[in-house]
């Protein structure tokens, strides 16, 4: 663990705090780039094959059978098929508020609007490894529906060729029937690029590790996607009035997820700081998932005591963290102030936690300081605007000095044509 006081750390480390993780992805990007290529050039080969590599795939067909994915819902826990349930109520609920709608309005000049249609065909990346994200695949593609995406397309990793039921559970409680079991780049790529089994999306959305966030970025050119997602991170603003105890545990959670993972806590007080650092050494120890914690625990838990909550909220803007937890006496006098955060949790009952499953607020955030030009995964993710006017012969009159005069001082002589070649005619 590292702690800090704003009073004598240098300019310099908290630089390197707030630049974290950038020269992380050029070694992803080097493992990536083969694995892409390969799936390019030879479809369904390259994918069984890698996912022979790092996945156990036995071989076979890497699809799984609809059936499979309908009847998951009887093969779990009904209490967990519940939450399940529950969670995308919620979540959906909280996404219908963002639907966008089109538009239309007359003026002197003619008639103008937006029309909003949703992609046709998407792409799901849910997480595998060491556990199965049932959320991922709530929070990805219950947005999508709700944008009115007809065809969703999963990819997950599979355990020797077995899909977890929690997962697919999920997938069919969303009306997913396409569920690839392969992961890593070459899912990335078999989506991007398409192969025998399957079709190419025109975007994909969901978190991954390292080597799946490097293959994004290198398909982006010819696939769209969400954005680049790195290891998990929280930062809490807290004062003399929070909790120690949940401070540790909500460190602890952001801990677990990944060796590379980031805690901050900022406080305005020495003895919550001190208090705080004390019990999640002590969780740690106790911890399910003690290696992964312990490892992360040594960069990425980080304490800075800072002399007002100004200056809390000035680290914060300039880290533009993926979750934001602010339990302080009066958070919501905060949240104004709040320029730069994937997702805000405002009191000491806001854990991150909730966020994760089941409030409703979608958990695919952007991370390692995007969250600076980059909002969270939404119904605007899967779906276009298409501008359109109709000007009448008046509306052309009136506008065509204006374009040919722009046009004539760009140097563009035949726009300026077009335009006023379009004052005669019918009048409409």
């Amino acid at each position: 663990m590292l702690s800090y006081d704003i009073e004598t750390v240098t300019p310099e480390e908290i630089k390197q705090i707030v630049n974290r993780g950038e020269a992380a992805l050029e070694s992803s990007l080097e493992r990536a780039r083969p694995i892409v290529e390969t799936v390019r050039k030879d479809g369904d080969a390259a994918v069984i094959r890698y996912a022979k590599e790092f996945d156990g795939f036995g071989g076979g067909s890497f699809t799984v059978p609809p059936s499979t994915i309908r009847s998951a819902p009887s093969r779990i826990p009904s209490a967990l098929l519940s939450a399940i349930k529950d969670s995308r109520r919620r979540i959906e609920a909280y996404h219908i508020k963002q639907k966008l709608k089109g538009f239309e309005f007359k003026d002197s000049c003619g008639v103008f609007g937006q029309k909003v249609v949703p992609l046709e065909r998407v792409g799901i990346y849910a997480p595998g490894g060491t556990a199965s994200y049932a959320s991922s695949v709530l929070m990805t593609a219950v947005p999508a529906r709700v944008a009115g995406v007809e065809e969703i397309v999963l990819c997950t990793p599979s355990k020797n060729g077995v899909v977890d039921d929690v997962v697919l559970a999920a997938a069919s409680i969303v009306g997913i029937e396409e569920v690839y079991a392969i992961g890593g780049a070459q899912a990335i790529g078999a989506m991007a690029y398409g192969t025998e089994t399957v079709r190419r999306v025109a975007k994909m959305v969901g978190p991954g590790g390292a080597i799946v966030t490097a293959a994004k970025l290198l398909v982006r050119k010819d696939c769209e996607i969400d954005f680049l997602a790195g290891p998990s991170e929280v930062l809490i603003i807290t004062d003399s009035s929070t909790d120690p105890a949940l401070v540790a545990v909500e460190m602890l959670a952001q801990l677990e997820h990944d060796p590379n993972a980031i805690a901050l806590a900022i406080s305005t007080s020495n003895k919550v700081i001190g208090e705080s650092m004390n019990l999640l050494g002590g969780m740690i120890q106790k911890a399910e998932r003690k290696d992964v914690i312990e490892v992360a625990a040594k960069k990425g838990a980080i304490f800075i005591k800072v002399r007002n909550l100004r200056q809390a909220l000035q680290i914060s803007n300039d880290f533009a963290p993926e979750h934001l937890v602010i339990d302080t006496r009066d958070p919501e006098a905060l949240l104004d102030e709040v320029r730069a955060a994937g997702s805000v949790f405002l009191g000491k009952w806001s854990s991150v936690a909730f966020g994760d499953y089941c409030a409703g607020t979608n958990h695919v955030l952007p991370t390692m300081g995007m969250a600076r030009s980059r909002s969270a995964l939404s119904v605007y993710d899967f779906v276009r605007t298409i501008p359109y006017q109709e000007l009448t012969r008046k509306g052309a009159e009136r506008l065509a000095p204006v374009a040919a005069k722009m046009a004539e001082a760009e140097g563009l002589p035949a726009h300026a044509s077009a335009a006023n070649a379009r004052t005669g005619g019918d009048d409409r």
